[in-house]
């Protein structure tokens, strides 16, 4: 257990971090998904459909359960990507309703 002291040190850390607008900048490669840069909607959609988590994270995570997944003599493989096109068909789709 962290000590008060540490527990503070660390805060303070984490204050700094979010004060530097870098580090709040939506890292999420799918750019033409609608909840792009809209992370508490995009993270609670994941929360609900607990399907999988958000691009964002999944790097890091893949990282660390493949070292795991490594020390058991299993393998992982990546989930395949929704295609770019999906957006630009939802796209059309909805300004295809819009006008009608």
């Amino acid at each position: 257990m962290t000590t008060k002291e540490e527990f503070y040190k660390q805060i303070k850390e984490i204050r700094t971090i979010l004060n530097n607008q870098d580090n709040l900048e939506c890292s999420c490669p799918k750019i033409k998904c609608e909840w792009h840069g809209k992370c508490i909607e995009c993270v609670a959609i994941h929360r609900y459909y607990k399907d999988h988590i958000p691009n964002c994270f999944q790097q890091f995570m893949n990282d660390k359960i493949k070292a795991v997944a490594n020390l058991v003599e299993m393998e992982a493989k990546d989930k395949e990507k929704t295609p770019c096109e999906y957006w630009d068909y939802v796209k059309e789709q909805d300004e295809k309703n819009k006008s009608v």
